[in-house]
């Protein structure tokens, strides 16, 4: 999050880089932290987030960090949200964090490291109607300074079905994280399912409120 914070001021946007054929954020992501993220050390009782750009990330950070304090007291680190975020340094800070950790990536299954399947942590994949998630994205990466600007939606949505926006093509995330969703150590929910509990929760609370 610091990194995020720290590029807000950054203009014009710097051009994406691509490693191991997907496009990332030059500002966000090196070449070198995708290098030391490969020998990163992930323990058993981790949660780990992944989704897509635009598919409820921070909306399911927030949750499970509230889940943290209530439980275990323990206060949000904002250093941790995004695995692939930041300097090399920042796995040395992660590995002195005391469990359990939530972290969280938009990395693909055949990308993030290896340790988080071999230890069976927990994974909680959320997915999206793309058809919702292409016109957030949209919005997303012309009002974000560490992303390329589109100067029309034909251009963004041509990009997004050919896969060539940053972290690559949803569909090929979508389908590399399906063959997967029976293991056991991963749980898949969807946008629309948090979206229609969150409101069911808060009918619930007016109606209780109002008695």
């Amino acid at each position: 999050m610091k990194t995020v914070e720290k590029t807000k001021d950054k203009t014009p946007e710097q051009p994406p880089f691509a490693y191991k054929g997907i496009l990332y954020p030059s500002l966000l992501c090196s070449e070198a932290t995708f290098q030391a993220l490969e020998s990163f050390e992930a323990r058993e009782d981790d949660v780990l987030i992944v989704t897509y750009p635009k598919c409820g990330t921070n909306w399911s950070i927030k949750i499970l960090h509230q889940m943290l304090f209530d439980i275990h007291n323990k206060k949000l680190t904002l250093e941790q949200m995004m695995l692939e975020f930041g300097k090399p340094e920042k796995y040395e800070f992660l590995k002195q964090q005391p469990s359990p950790r939530v972290l969280s990536s938009h990395l693909t299954y055949e990308n993030i490291p290896k340790t988080f399947i071999e230890k069976k942590t927990k994974i909680l994949l959320i997915l999206r109607n793309p058809k919702d998630a292409v016109v957030s994205y949209y919005h997303f990466s012309n009002n974000n300074p560490v992303l390329p600007t589109f100067s029309s939606w034909d251009l963004f949505f041509k990009a997004f079905l050919s896969g060539d926006v940053i972290y690559g093509s949803y569909f090929n995330y979508a389908l590399g994280w399906e063959k997967h969703i029976d293991d056991g150590n991963i749980l898949v929910l969807t946008f629309e399912d948090m979206k229609a509990v969150s409101k069911l929760l808060l009918y619930t609370v007016h109606i209780r409120t109002k008695s």
